[in-house]
């Protein structure tokens, strides 16, 4: 038997399937319950096509020899080829509980966690993986993967290292490893990297997007324009590079851009995506020229796209969030933060909506010589995610907690000089989150940048967000999340221990060093002239006001919402209503 069935897989491997399928027949015909002869008629099937056939053969195997890993891994195999994640799953979890030290199972095993979005369940299987198999590039690279999106770059970063190493001519290797170093903060070395690929593949579009991007979050405005234009040029009608020299020129935009932007969006075959990335930067372009009517129906068109790739927003499901924030007693708070929570005074968090204001802040503090800017920090975010919070914050133990602060510390000083005694976390969404920040950083203080929701609502709409920010492609959407941040505020203010200074963003614009001194008062800093020069610093802004920050603060966007009026429509009362 054994004999026989090692010839048969030389066949196979041969591709002389009907010779192959011809003894196989006659095998199965002597010995019908015979797993092995199961399991070689599934590989057979497969290896000609026949799908389904191949799944019936390779599943009684597995019923036949339920002990055997091996099978179980190629039935999981099969039904995930399929697109059967979950049954897939449940045999790749059998073959690692058989076999434990099944490097390939294990690896299997996260790659459909990751096809059934389960990215966080993934990784302690992708991880195993790489204990059994530390040198397996597929391996490595799926973990890689994992670890950057479940918001680990640090870990994914030596990873993308290792991997480009063994593989140094491969360009999507190259980009994530630029992207997790930018995403952790190495502007210089992302460039870098990217650079270095450039010299040895100088016809690669996708690198010299990447460096365009890199180069703009950097401040380099020429040398982004070169890159963007040598990525157009070299793949003419591109939207991504497209939309990035409207951006980065915007009023400045010669003609024969928008014309070209113009022509793209005529295109019936465009797709959703490329349509919404063109028509926010056009948008911009237009409304920098002062052709408002242009600009609006560009951003419609956009969001209308945005809308198509994403569904709708759902009102109720923020209010839910919020009233579960809102639910979560604070009664507790101020004991156990006293026992628990990281007594450092260094930290500010600047919260609001978006396009509230907050790069400006931060900017403003971070000009301070004692202060430093950390950018958006995506780690307060992410540990209310593992802790599952506000939902479960009675099941987060002590050592949870400790994690999550020495987690946090980390990424807020991963830059920071050592004289800097404030350190700016911007990211404005952590609104959702002070009651936590409260907890593990008692002695924080949190500053809530406020503007005209009008001016807020046009300056969302028109700006190319996060998919998963789906509020933000309708004013009914942006007027409803401004209601909800605000009610959620309100309450802060009224049961959390920490300091919360509110900051007009009009009154910035229009007495700014009173307003500035009040915020480094604040912040507890003695008052220094250079936080009025904020806009002469050559830090990197990785947001969209990037380049608004780099310029002396003015009063034009102040009231921009009345040049587009009567887009507002209806939601203009709902935005208008929220002028608390």
């Amino acid at each position: 038997m054994d004999k026989e069935l090692q010839e048969i897989s030389s066949l196979l491997q041969q591709r002389a399937f009907a010779q192959a399928e011809q003894r196989l027949r006659k095998l199965l015909a002597g010995f019908p319950e015979h797993p092995a002869v199961h399991r070689m008629l599934a590989l057979l099937a497969s290896g000609m096509g026949r799908n389904t056939e191949a799944l019936q053969h390779m599943t009684r195997a597995s019923a036949l020899a339920p002990e055997s890993a091996e099978f179980h891994f190629q039935l999981g195999s099969l039904l995930a080829a399929a697109g059967h994640y979950a049954e897939g799953l449940e045999h790749f979890t059998a073959a690692t509980r058989l076999q434990p030290g099944f490097a390939e199972a294990w690896h299997f095993q996260g790659i459909s966690l990751v096809r059934m979005q389960r990215d966080r369940e993934a990784l302690p299987a992708l991880r195993r993986a790489r204990q059994i198999a530390p040198e397996n590039p597929r391996i490595l690279e799926a973990l890689a993967e994992a670890e950057f999106r479940c918001g680990y770059p640090a870990d994914a970063l030596p990873l993308w290292e290792h991997l480009q190493q063994v593989r140094p001519g491969d360009t999507h290797i190259v980009l994530r490893k630029g992207e997790t170093l930018s995403r952790l903060g190495f502007l210089d070395r992302s460039i870098a990297t990217y650079q270095a690929a450039l010299e040895q593949l100088p016809d690669s579009s996708e690198l010299w997007m990447a460096l365009a991007q890199a180069q703009e979050d950097q401040g380099d405005r020429e040398a982004a324009r070169q890159a963007f234009e040598r990525a157009l040029a070299l793949r003419p009608g591109w939207a991504f590079p497209l939309g990035g020299l409207l951006g980065l020129q915007r009023g400045l935009a010669p003609q024969a851009l928008i014309d070209s932007a113009i022509a793209l969006l005529a295109s019936a075959s465009l797709s959703d995506h490329d349509r919404s990335l063109v028509g926010y930067e056009l948008g911009k372009a237009f409304d920098a020229k002062g052709e408002y009517a242009a600009a609006i129906s560009a951003w419609a068109d956009a969001n209308t796209a945005r809308r198509r790739m994403t569904g709708p927003y759902d009102p109720a499901e923020l209010q839910l969030m919020v009233e579960q924030a809102m639910g979560n007693g604070q009664t507790s708070l101020p004991a156990r933060s006293l026992a628990l929570g990281n007594q450092d005074s260094r930290f500010v968090f600047i919260v609001g909506m978006p396009r509230s204001g907050t790069t400006l802040t931060e900017q403003i503090i971070a000009a301070h010589p004692l202060a430093f800017g950390c950018g958006e920090l995506p780690d307060m975010a992410l540990i209310a995610r593992d802790l599952r919070w506000p939902k479960n914050a009675s099941g987060s133990d002590d050592r949870m907690l400790q994690q999550a602060i020495a987690r946090y510390v980390d990424a807020a000083t991963r830059h920071s000089p050592a004289e800097a005694v404030r350190l700016i976390d911007k990211a404005p969404l952590n609104f959702f989150h002070l009651d936590l920040i409260a907890l593990l950083f008692p002695r924080a203080r949190v500053i809530w940048c406020r503007r005209d929701p009008r001016d807020i609502a046009i300056s969302i709409y028109g700006e190319n967000f996060a998919l998963n920010e789906k509020y933000a492609s309708d004013f009914f959407g942006i007027a409803h999340y401004i209601e909800m941040q605000q009610r959620l505020m309100r309450h802060w203010q009224k049961v959390l221990p920490i300091p919360i200074l509110e900051s007009s963003y009009e009154q910035l614009a229009t007495s700014i060093e009173p307003e500035a001194r009040r915020i480094i008062d604040f912040a507890g800093l003695p008052w220094d002239p250079a936080c009025l020069e904020f806009h002469l610093s050559d830090r990197g802004v990785q947001t969209p006001s990037r380049w608004q920050v780099k310029q002396p603060i003015h009063t034009r966007s102040i009231g921009r919402w009345r040049n587009y009026a009567p887009a507002l429509g209806p939601a203009f009362d709902s935005l208008a209503s929220c002028r608390d």
